[in-house]
């Protein structure tokens, strides 16, 4: 590639990872009047709050939430963001808990997550289908993607999972203190897959439409329908347990359909006239870093994301608050 057709975008902030942590971030310096900017290398942002849809014909559509299925609040501070979004009708309640022993409010995003997801970028410099490639610094960070495009940032964050973040820093050859990168390698994820099933009939899961089960197989299953997602089609989202997402990650589709299906037939109570199989494969952290987020001082560099403060996206967001503070700061603007 000719550098004449290079483009370098110039920005104070420049946040890898457009999930909800990256969002947040980018959000909260943008309201700060610093300029920021977002590379996510999928073709949408959101990361795990994800939705998609599986059509039989025009009269049978589904529409499913198939990572992030809900989320609810602890924290008063992420209840004041919670606040704002249901104002501005981005999200709902489903439900008041999913068991008698948890009567807390579930939310989750009006038409889906990915709906969701898009509200939170509405307003943000967000590049989708940018994959970063290598990074360096020299005053300044310069950061190299697939596509003709360069960007430089005083400030670099990644909020990607911290595996993929820790080979891009391989790849760039940027160093971390021995014990900064110890501490990193010990965090481990969760995998997760996902079955997207559209039924020919109603399900048979009781309301409010989600179920923790938690047996060999299945952690979790969803009915859209009931949740409000998916009007004209009843579809299910089926979570296999971490241990059976890591023993049949690698078998084909369709070996995976069978088991989970025939696992979950009790609750279907339908034929499955379409399915589609996703893998997650840093589904959520099952060890978290001992601090909300990851800052160098040798270097302006932040790692942030829910491996940094807990699995949820309470967890995310806290983590997403806490290390924009700290950049906020570095800039020079006080709370």
């Amino acid at each position: 590639m000719s550098s004449s057709n290079l483009q370098i975008i110039n920005s104070d902030c420049v946040v890898i990872g457009g999930g909800i942590t990256g969002l947040t971030i980018a959000t909260i310096l943008q309201r700060k009047g610093i300029k920021v900017t977002v590379l996510d290398k999928s073709s949408e942002v959101g990361g795990r709050l994800a939705t998609c849809n599986i059509d039989q014909d025009e009269a049978n559509k589904g529409i499913l939430d198939y990572g992030i299925q809900y989320f609810k609040v602890k924290n008063p501070q992420f209840q004041v963001w919670v606040d704002d979004w249901l104002t501005d009708r981005a999200i709902e309640e489903w439900c008041q808990g999913f068991n008698p022993k948890d009567s807390s409010p579930c939310y989750f995003g009006i038409g889906g997550m990915s709906g969701f997801a898009k509200y939170l970028a509405k307003n943000l410099d967000v590049h989708t289908n940018t994959e970063v490639t290598e990074f360096s610094y020299e005053k300044k960070w310069l950061i190299e993607t697939q596509s003709d495009r360069q960007y430089q940032g005083d400030m670099l964050v990644m909020t990607s999972p911290v595996p993929q973040s820790l080979s891009l820093l391989d790849a760039s050859f940027v160093p971390l203190p021995l014990e900064v990168r110890f501490s990193l390698e010990q965090l481990e994820y969760n995998s997760c897959i996902a079955v997207l099933a559209l039924l020919e009939k109603p399900s048979g899961i009781p309301a409010p439409g989600g179920l923790e089960l938690n047996d060999d197989s299945i952690a979790w299953l969803a009915d859209n329908h009931q949740k409000g997602i998916s009007p004209n089609g009843y579809a299910i989202t089926i979570h296999a347990t971490p241990k059976f997402s890591e023993d049949y990650w690698d078998s084909d589709d369709a070996e995976i359909i069978y088991k989970l299906v025939t696992a979950a037939a009790d609750y279907l109570n339908s034929p499955v006239i379409k399915y589609q199989v996703h893998r997650w494969n840093y589904s959520s952290p099952k060890t978290f870093h001992n601090e909300s987020y990851l800052a160098l001082l040798e270097l302006p560099l932040v790692m942030a994301g829910d491996a940094f403060a807990a699995p949820t996206v309470e967890g995310a967001v806290t983590s997403g608050i806490a290390a924009a503070k700290l950049i906020s700061q570095r800039f020079g603007i006080k709370d």
